[in-house]
């Protein structure tokens, strides 16, 4: 017992192993407060009237409170139609994409003849492309310009969610699909009632991936929507980045004193990001453990 307590560590030795923790703590929290501040200070520029902001662009606080910037933009009628189209892309392509990733990465992950040569032309698609041409005079040919298909079909599968995947069934025990074959599963039973419910952490996580980058498409739609109602969010919030004059010329007189270009830019840029943080919190847990396991095997 004597000696047990003779070796542990002094105060002072104490004192110095965590010098070098306290000085990573010191240099993460300082770097995180640089990250977060650009954030911040979009909220507060997005909140105060032009006076404040004229006066002070860089704030700490909110020295007065205005919320002109957002009745404008909740009362803007192609914002929300702008919403419609990009909630209709999310929903509806996330589903797309979720249903060819897990289909086709159930089925590379089996040991079928030409699986090698399969898994190098899906590789080999990361790199090389068709072309942006041949893209939209497959889409013009296909009749889907100016259609909500035009912004789901082209995007199937996202290859390196593929990779992921299939590296994750390769986790499944072999045992459970042969215990299911003895009982008369097919195939769909089999990825149904095994890998699916097994697979809900990168079920979640490549869900996220697909659900961010569906909420952030706005190229497709300049290629393929010629209707400004039927243009995604983003592409909206493109134009009125692009130029800051035409918004304060839609103005109406009687909110030109209270409301200027940033202010909307950063209410608009905050509402739409609103729905990607609200959904985040709820998926972390998944998130986190689906990234791991997700490459555990290759």
């Amino acid at each position: 017992m004597d000696k047990a307590l003779s070796r542990k560590p002094s105060p002072e030795r104490r004192r110095k192993r965590d010098i070098p923790k306290m000085i990573i703590v010191a240099v993460l929290t300082v770097w995180g407060l640089i990250v977060f501040y650009p954030f911040y200070n979009s909220v507060l520029v997005s909140i105060v009237p032009m006076s404040e902001y004229i006066r002070q662009p860089f704030m700490l606080y909110p020295p007065e409170l205005d919320f002109s910037s957002y009745k404008f933009i909740l009362s803007w009628t192609t914002l929300s139609s702008g919403f419609k189209t990009t909630l209709i892309v999310t929903v509806f392509g996330v589903a797309y994409n979720l249903f060819l990733t897990v289909t086709m990465a159930y089925a590379l992950a089996k040991p079928i003849p030409g699986r090698r040569i399969v898994n190098l032309f899906v590789v080999f698609t990361m790199f090389f492309q068709g072309g942006l041409i041949p893209s939209f005079l497959l889409i013009k040919d296909l009749g889907l310009m100016d259609n909500y298909l035009a912004m789901i079909l082209p995007t199937g599968i996202g290859i390196m969610n593929l990779m992921i995947m299939r590296s994750y069934f390769y986790t499944i025990p072999v045992e459970l699909e042969e215990a299911a074959r003895l009982d008369g599963a097919g195939e769909f039973t089999i990825l149904l009632r095994i890998f699916m419910p097994l697979s809900m952490p990168m079920l979640a996580t490549i869900g996220l991936y697909y659900c961010v980058d569906r909420w952030n498409e706005w190229f497709h739609g300049l290629l393929y929507m010629r209707s400004v109602d039927k243009w995604p969010l983003q592409l909206l919030i493109r134009n009125m980045l692009a130029s800051t004059s035409s918004i304060t010329n839609l103005m109406p007189d009687s909110v030109k004193p209270n409301v200027f270009a940033q202010g909307i830019q950063m209410a608009v840029v905050i509402v739409t990001i609103i729905p990607v943080a609200i959904l985040y919190p709820f998926l972390q847990k998944y998130f986190v453990k689906g990234l791991t396991l997700g490459g555990i095997k290759g």
